[in-house]
């Protein structure tokens, strides 16, 4: 089973996030800034299989979380998709100069997102 890191500072958006993906066979972690996602990563046992961010966030905003996930050797080949109300081609072009795989717009079609995930994933098995 799939796991998912979910880094989204809305927690009802987080948690239809993680309901619609649970639903769809994936194993789902949370958190509601970078700062937390980074903890999860240096404590979990298994790295997640993919990365979900929002950009606009307190504390640790998604670039910058981005930015340490690509700098650290054992996280950076994990594919990583930013979810963001950004629409200027500014913050998109930020995402893809940091090394981000894709972009999706809130708000979002659900089956859009799973499409995306399950493209990432199959892209990083192969």
């Amino acid at each position: 089973m799939p796991r998912i890191l979910i880094v989204e500072d809305n927690p009802i958006l987080r948690e239809i996030i993680a309901f619609d993906l649970e639903m769809h066979d994936f194993q789902v972690l949370q958190a509601k800034n970078g700062t937390i996602a980074l903890q999860i990563l240096e404590t979990s046992e298994q790295l997640p299989d993919l990365i979900i961010s929002d950009i606009s966030m307190p504390d640790m905003d998604g670039y910058e979380f981005l930015e340490v996930v690509h700098n650290r050797e054992e996280w950076a080949a994990v594919p990583f998709i930013f979810l963001t109300a950004f629409t200027t081609k500014n913050a998109i072009r930020i995402g893809k100069e940091l090394g981000a795989d894709d972009f999706l717009v809130k708000p979002f079609d659900p089956d859009d997102l799973i499409i995306s995930i399950n493209n990432k994933l199959k892209r990083n098995q192969a």
